[in-house]
C-alpha cells in the first residue's frame, strides 16, 4: 500500500510540474501597450494618467468626446502623459490608447472624419497598419494617429520642431512594438 501511495505523489508531481504554461500568462493590459518611463531616454512620467473601463469613465476623462469612440465598438482606453527637454525646455507629450474590440473597429475610428486630423500626412512605414501625422505650425502643435489589430492609438505634443516629431515617432514606433 506504501508503494502505491508513493507512485500516486510520484505521478501527481510529474503531471503538475510538466503542465503547459498558462497562456493567461501573456495577456497584456492596455496600461502595459504604454511606453514605460524613461524608456525613451529623457522622457518622464509627468503625473497624469488615467485608465477608461467604461464609456461613463471615458466621458470624464475626455470632457464629452467620448461618443466617436463609443460609435466605434470601445472597450477600455488608457492614458499617460510624459515630459521631457526639447531645446533645453520642458515639453509634453500625451499618448492615449483605445481597445476598440476589433481591426474593423479601430480602422473606422481611425477613419472617422469627426476626429479632425486636419492636413494629415500618410506615414509611410510608421507605426501600425496605418499612420497620419499632421503638424499645425499656427497651433505650435503635432498630433500623430495610427492604428493596429484592435487598437487605436493618438499622440500629441504641444510643440513643433523636426526633433519633437521625431519624438513623436519614436513614441510612436515603441507602442506599436508593444503591440506584438
Amino acid at each position: 500500500m506504501k508503494k502505491i501511495a508513493i507512485i500516486l505523489i510520484m505521478m501527481l508531481t510529474f503531471n503538475m510540474c510538466s503542465k503547459e504554461p498558462n497562456n493567461n500568462d501573456n495577456i497584456l493590459s492596455i496600461e502595459d501597450l504604454l511606453v514605460k518611463n524613461n524608456e525613451i531616454s529623457g522622457w518622464t512620467y509627468s503625473g497624469s494618467s488615467w485608465v477608461a473601463n467604461n464609456i461613463s469613465e471615458l466621458t470624464q476623462y475626455i470632457n464629452g468626446g467620448a461618443e466617436i469612440y463609443q460609435r466605434h465598438g470601445f472597450v477600455e482606453a488608457a492614458h499617460q502623459e510624459y515630459q521631457g527637454k526639447i531645446d533645453n525646455i520642458d515639453r509634453q507629450l500625451r499618448i492615449t490608447i483605445y481597445n476598440q474590440d476589433n481591426k474593423d473597429n479601430a480602422r473606422a475610428t481611425f477613419e472617422d472624419p469627426n476626429l479632425a486630423l486636419f492636413g494629415g500626412i500618410q506615414w509611410e512605414g510608421g507605426a501600425g497598419e496605418s499612420a497620419f501625422y499632421a503638424r499645425y505650425s499656427a497651433g505650435n502643435s503635432q498630433a500623430i494617429i495610427f492604428y493596429r489589430d484592435k487598437y487605436f492609438v493618438s499622440l500629441e505634443m504641444l510643440y513643433d520642431t523636426d526633433e519633437s516629431l521625431n519624438i513623436l515617432k519614436q513614441f510612436a514606433l515603441n507602442v506599436d512594438g508593444n503591440m506584438d
